[in-house]
């Protein structure tokens, strides 16, 4: 075990969640304040994934020549400047421009943790610590339309959430300057002939995993982001009532992912993934269907899917982790990008409801996935090597 490898990466992806959730609450009023439409607004979100691929994508080469301290240290400013430009942008173009910097940095911030956890803790305890990790990201999920809907009903602008969220990522920047982490952090090894090996065996059946991850994280982002306007606009909720049920759905991936990461299920992991996603998307169609309290437990349906599946790459690719990481956050910003300008486009043509069924969608290609990953890539191999799964 490395602690300050678990404890710096718990501390990042806690800046991520409360960052990255924040905007969900925040969206109808960011739309009204610049008077845009619900494609224009979609930008905002889009742009966002964009630059979060290319952050992602690209942190494989910064990884090679920085250590994975300094290539934080380098997100975690980007994000402070990036929250500090969408709190004072006085035009939408200024908006989406910080919002571009503000997925890059939330691209490199995200990354890092997804591969130190696996390499600082011990075989047996991975998949309960990166259940762990990603309960700080519900922790800080359940936090964010809290504060954004305490801000907003104190200041009467949006504006100031961004502005307060800024402390979080500097004091992210300033624990990385902690003596526990004093020549602890190395570059990762780079021998080309390995990196050449590793690609040409293992590119394929780590992209086929990264988009088995990418619509899964389509499904849960499309409902958090879009969760609040459903209920403003179906239910005639106001902000704060809205913003509430943005904090359930966050409460729902809390207890979700608390609970993986105090016990560990006799199922295998190909199991737990699939019924997370069947349960996921029975949950949002019985949400906008039904009875709109679904869309909430859909939090809690859904939390375990990215620790076990962040458990199932890691033990597919021990020894090339960080190029596996790096592409599966690299396709769930593109995937992402792709989803919220659709959600956009049929919510502006058909109505928020009928946009938010492309949830069921998702989970369905990912179900698919999951359950045809060995078949494609396993069903050579020897017995024993498939039982990993």
């Amino acid at each position: 075990m490395i602690w300050p490898y678990i404890i710096l990466s718990y501390i990042s992806l806690f800046v991520f969640g409360l960052s990255d959730n924040v905007r969900g609450p925040l969206f109808p009023e960011i739309m009204k304040e610049f008077a845009v439409n619900d494609s224009m607004g979609s930008w905002m979100f889009a742009l966002s994934s964009i630059s979060g691929f290319l952050a992602s994508y690209l942190a494989r080469f910064l990884l090679r020549r920085f250590d994975r301290l300094s290539v934080l240290r380098s997100g975690a400013i980007a994000l402070i400047f990036s929250l500090i430009g969408l709190a004072t942008a006085p035009h939408f173009y200024v908006f989406l421009f910080f919002s571009l910097t503000f997925g890059m940095s939330l691209g490199i911030v995200g990354l890092i943790p997804n591969v130190l956890v696996p390499l600082g803790s011990s075989e047996n305890r991975k998949q309960q610590l990166l259940s762990g990790l990603h309960a700080m990201y519900g922790v800080a999920s359940f936090c964010s339309p809290l504060i954004a809907a305490s801000v907003e009903h104190v200041t009467g602008s949006w504006r100031w959430t961004f502005g307060i969220i800024t402390v979080v990522p500097l004091g992210l920047l300033l624990y990385t300057f902690h003596g526990s982490h004093e020549n602890l952090h190395k570059k990762a090894e780079f021998v080309p002939e390995n990196h050449k090996l590793n690609k040409a065996r293992n590119f394929k059946p780590q992209m086929f995993l990264a988009f088995m991850v990418s619509f899964c994280v389509c499904a849960e982002i499309m409902v958090s982001s879009r969760l609040a306007l459903f209920m403003r606009r179906v239910m005639n909720y106001d902000m704060e009532m809205s913003a509430l049920y943005v904090t359930y759905f966050f409460v729902g991936m809390l207890i979700g992912r608390t609970l993986f990461a105090l016990i560990k299920l006799p199922f295998s992991l190909r199991v737990q993934l699939s019924g997370a996603v069947v349960l996921s998307s029975i949950c949002i169609y019985a949400g906008v269907h039904w009875n709109p309290i679904f869309l909430p437990i859909t939090g809690f349906t859904v939390a375990p899917f990215y620790p076990l599946a962040i458990t199932w790459i890691s033990s597919k690719f021990p020894t090339d982790l960080d190029s596996a990481v790096s592409y599966m956050m690299a396709t769930d910003s593109m995937m992402l990008v792709g989803m919220h300008l659709l959600v956009g486009y049929l919510t502006d043509l058909k109505g928020i409801a009928f946009a938010m069924l492309l949830g069921p969608f998702y989970c369905l290609l990912s179900f698919l996935l999951i359950n045809s990953y060995e078949y494609f890539f396993e069903r050579h191999k020897p017995q024993e090597d498939s039982n990993i799964a």
